[in-house]
């Protein structure tokens, strides 16, 4: 006997992976000493979201990469030295196809950034971008659910710390991000400045997003 096909449409569909994959817990360490955070693994998010659509019938598909940015940097090593880091920031578009009916599809952009000091920058924003894409269209939470502890007293963070909570916000809102750029009149979020960085962080923080 045959197996029964769903009649979900496109959006019923991509609402019941969200329904399905509720959160992935922050299990990777990114960074050392005062600006390491923690980050979910694009490998967790990729199985989680694999498994779900196979069950609900969609695939997503990257069907575009644009190279926004590519510059290279120096980065103060810990023994004093000075690196030199490739830095490719590219925009990929995100497909989402209902396997049933083909033509019904919708597309999610989303921006990455990836530092490296060889030649596996774009991959590492590619890896990213996709990432984030996936969290932002099925609006999976990550991390521990917030009410489940008492918080805890913060330290102040510092300027770096406060750059890398920023940069990694704007990196999973494309629209903030542009907005914020576009607010400022600079290419990318490397070219905010302490002040800028300080104003998006205090407002972000204000609006309850961080």
């Amino acid at each position: 006997m045959a197996e029964e096909k769903r009649t979900d449409n496109l959006y019923q569909r991509i609402q019941a992976v969200s329904n399905e994959i509720k959160n992935i817990e922050k299990n990777m360490t990114v960074g050392k000493g005062t600006n390491a955070y923690k980050a979910v693994q694009d490998i967790d998010v990729v199985l989680e979201v694999k498994e779900a659509e196979t069950k609900v019938g969609l695939v997503s598909i990257p069907i575009k990469q644009e190279l926004v940015k590519s510059e290279i940097v120096k980065i103060q090593k810990d023994n004093g030295y000075e690196a030199l880091y490739y830095v490719d920031i590219i925009k990929l578009t995100l497909r989402i196809i209902n396997i049933e009916k083909p033509d019904e599809f919708i597309d999610v952009e989303s921006y990455g950034r990836g530092l490296d000091p060889g030649d596996k920058g774009f991959g590492k924003a590619s890896t990213y971008a996709r990432k984030y894409a996936l969290l932002n269209a099925y609006k999976i939470a990550t991390g521990e659910d917030p009410d489940k502890d008492k918080s805890k007293e913060q330290k102040p963070l510092n300027s770096d710390e406060r750059k890398d909570i920023v940069t990694n916000y704007m990196m999973t809102d494309n629209a903030y991000c542009r907005n914020i750029l576009s607010y400022f009149n600079v290419g990318s979020i490397d070219d905010l400045n302490k002040k800028q960085i300080d104003t998006i962080y205090n407002n972000l923080a204000k609006k309850g997003k961080l």
